[in-house]
C-alpha cells in the first residue's frame, strides 16, 4: 500500500507528535460540547470544509501546516494548559467552567464564544484564563 504524500515527508516521531496534538485538540473540543461544524470553524478550516475532513484528522491525519490553523491550534493548546493550571486537582471543574455563563464574556458560555470561530473569540476565552494574555493585549492597545 502506498504511503500518503504527507507521510513520506515527515519522520515517524514528528508524525506521532503531530497526531497526538491533533487528537488531543479534537478530544478537548468534543469535551467542550462543540459539534463537527463548530470545530471546523474554531480550527480555521476554509469555509465549505466537509465534516468528514475532521473525521480523517481524528483517525490518522495531523492538522495541516496552514499558518492560520496552526495559530488556532496553538491558542487552543494554551487554553487547555490554562484550564489544567487553573483546575489542577479537578479536571471536571475545567469542563464546568467552559460550559457555564461568564460575566467577562457578556454572560455567554466560553464554549459558546469559542464556537463563533474567529481568532478573536479564541483569544477572548484565553485572556480570561491567562491574565498574561490579557496584559499583552491591554498594553498593545495603549
Amino acid at each position: 500500500m502506498a504511503r500518503p504524500i504527507w507521510l513520506s515527508v515527515m519522520n515517524e516521531k514528528e508524525l506521532e507528535e503531530k497526531l497526538q496534538l491533533t487528537r488531543s485538540i479534537i478530544r478537548m473540543l468534543d469535551q467542550f460540547g462543540l459539534d463537527a461544524e463548530q470545530q471546523i470553524r474554531v480550527l480555521g478550516f476554509p469555509e465549505g470544509t466537509k465534516t468528514r475532513t475532521l473525521r480523517q484528522h481524528r483517525e490518522n491525519k495531523p492538522f495541516p501546516d496552514d499558518k492560520e490553523i496552526q495559530t488556532r491550534v496553538s491558542i487552543l493548546a494554551h487554553i487547555s494548559d490554562a484550564l489544567r493550571t487553573t483546575y489542577p486537582t479537578n479536571p471536571q471543574m475545567a469542563l464546568f467552567w467552559i460550559k457555564q455563563k461568564n460575566r467577562h464574556l457578556d454572560n455567554k458560555r466560553p464554549a459558546e464564544v469559542l464556537s463563533g470561530g474567529t481568532r478573536n473569540d479564541l483569544i477572548s476565552v484565553l485572556s480570561i484564563l491567562d491574565c498574561t494574555v490579557h496584559w499583552d493585549i491591554s498594553s498593545a492597545a495603549k
